[in-house]
């Protein structure tokens, strides 16, 4: 007789149960189309571009806005006003046209040191508002106005007489001497102080001083140029020297010029 069989009491253990609990990771989904790196690309030069825009256009306005505050500010400083200030510098008085005058501390009658004019050329008219370009132009090649400080003198020759005992002495020997418009001109020697400076006179022909004599600078290719490129100084008056700076083109027709600024010089002065 058999035993009974318990096999509901027997399991087979065919290794741990595993039990999988849900899962709680993020299904990786499948690949997006974009943004692709094309369209990033595309934004990025976008955005570029806005950006160069804005600065562009700050940079306009910062230049828009420098303008009308210089020329505020020329306008503040300058006088529309043609009445003479007499002012009386050393044992000379002159009669300056108020609207010459470039700082308005100077534009009153009496005593002074000196005075600082601002001229149009060839009209010899101080400041104006129809010459408010001329009076604001910033070209070497194109400006028409002269700067002229009158003081009392302080050296006992002005540019004309130091030629011989100054100038002549600081020629470049490297570089002969040239013909411009009828003057001689010589290159001064930068061992002596003058870099890039060029010496302009006419000699007299009956005294040993010249008739006219200027020091313009004359900056090598590639630099940039003074606006009142050349200056000179001459003694008027009995106590007075003026120096005198213009542009480089007025060479071009520079016995006129000194015709014009000796009239005007004298025209200031006021005899008893």
């Amino acid at each position: 007789m058999q035993a009974p069989c318990h096999c509901g009491a027997i399991a087979i253990n065919h290794g741990p149960t595993m039990t999988h609990a849900p899962s709680t990771t993020t299904p990786v989904s499948a690949p997006d189309e974009g943004p692709q790196i094309s369209d990033g690309l595309a934004g990025l030069a976008w955005r570029a571009f806005w950006a160069l825009g804005a600065l562009a256009l700050v940079s306009a306005l910062m230049v828009l806005g420098g303008n009308l505050y210089g020329e505020r500010l020329l306008r503040a400083n300058l006088s529309t006003s043609a009445e003479p200030v007499q002012i009386v510098i050393g044992n000379d008085v002159l009669d300056v046209p108020e609207n010459m005058f470039r700082h308005a501390d100077q534009r009153v009658a009496g005593i002074t040191n000196r005075a600082e004019l601002k001229v149009h050329w060839p009209e010899r008219s101080g400041y104006r508002t129809d010459l408010a370009d001329a009076f604001s132009d910033t070209s070497p090649e194109t400006v028409q106005t002269v700067l002229i400080s009158i003081a009392r003198r302080q050296w006992l020759l002005d540019m004309a007489g130091r030629l011989d005992l100054v100038y002549r002495k600081a020629i470049d020997p490297a570089k002969p001497p040239r013909s411009v418009h009828g003057l001689t001109a010589v290159a001064l020697d930068p061992a002596h102080g003058y870099v890039d400076e060029t010496l302009y006179y006419a000699p007299s022909a009956t005294s040993g001083l010249p008739v006219f004599i200027a020091r313009c600078n004359e900056p090598a290719a590639g630099r940039e140029a003074l606006l009142l490129a050349c200056e000179t100084d001459l003694f008027f008056g009995e106590t007075l020297e003026v120096r005198v700076r213009f542009p480089s083109t007025f060479l071009a027709d520079w016995a006129k010029f000194s015709a014009e600024l000796d009239a005007l010089l004298e025209s200031f002065l006021v005899t008893p």
